[in-house]
């Protein structure tokens, strides 16, 4: 852990947890195909795929498989086989990423609420659905090991807690805290003045959800099944597959508190399912 003085930051860790296969061929129609723990002989292989777009606006999209003698999935007790140019899709790697590794919250002063963003962008590929969550490795601290408490926002009716956001706008509220903005995001965080603690990890507490989806496979607009209109009036685009959220930081200490540096390390862990 890096501390510099007079700012306070936030260090972050990320753990991508994703497992990608990718099979490229080139035109043939056998080979024989061996490893250690196999061996297939005169496999077939495609002797032509492509994706296409019509010329006119790219409103369309084809992608075709020729010469692949049974395309489509095929399942038995233990293996799974997914033929045809197609099934390619289903193996783009997922990703996620942060907009930056430090968030800078400045000098910390009694009774002054700091606030800091990044950003979250989650590219989910042949994922089908996905989940970040998030936690602290400890409440923040400074030199001396003083920790700013976990907000609970404004308390009374607006008291927060780790999985429901609620209003914290009082000047006289102390604690670190974070909200969310954009896709994927918790229910509860209606708007900008809504925060939450962070899980401390140490405690330790369960990480908590903070990006979530469960249907992100490509579709068109309008879904699912808009009706057949001749090209090129129909303007249905394909669904973005990166979705991106801005999580926002906010630190408020009290006047019993010494104004300074003050640090944590935020965990963050990304899980796709196929």
């Amino acid at each position: 852990m890096k501390i510099v003085n007079n700012f306070a930051h936030i260090c972050f860790s990320l753990l991508l947890l994703t497992t990608f296969y990718l099979l490229l061929s080139s035109s043939s129609h056998a080979v024989n195909m061996d490893s250690e723990r196999y061996k297939i002989q005169y496999g077939n292989i495609n002797i032509g795929g492509k994706k296409s777009s019509d010329l006119d606006d790219g409103t369309y999209n084809l992608s075709a498989t020729l010469g692949q003698v049974a395309a489509g999935q095929f399942e038995s007790n233990g293996y799974i086989v997914k033929a045809g140019f197609q099934y390619i899709y289903s193996k783009i790697p997922f990703t996620f990423s942060l907009s930056s590794i430090r968030a800078d919250l400045g000098t910390l002063f009694p009774s002054t609420p700091s606030t800091t963003s990044i950003q979250l962008t989650v590219s989910y590929g042949g994922a089908g659905q996905y989940v970040v969550t998030a936690g602290e490795q400890g409440t923040m601290q400074n030199f001396s090991y003083d920790p700013i408490p976990n907000t609970t926002c404004n308390g009374g009716a607006d008291t927060c807690s780790r999985t429901l956001a609620k209003i914290w706008t009082s000047t006289s509220s102390y604690g670190f805290g974070y909200s969310m903005s954009g896709e994927d995001i918790p229910a509860d965080f209606i708007d900008s003045t809504y925060y939450r603690p962070f899980a401390d990890l140490t405690v330790p507490e369960d990480p908590v959800s903070i990006m979530q989806s469960a249907n992100v496979t490509q579709n068109l607009i309008p879904t699912p099944n808009p009706s057949y209109t001749p090209a090129p009036l129909l303007t249905g685009t394909p669904r973005d597959i990166t979705h991106t959220s801005t999580l926002t930081f906010k630190a408020n200490i009290s006047p019993l508190q010494q104004a300074g540096s003050y640090t944590t390390v935020v965990h963050f862990t990304a899980t796709p399912s196929f």
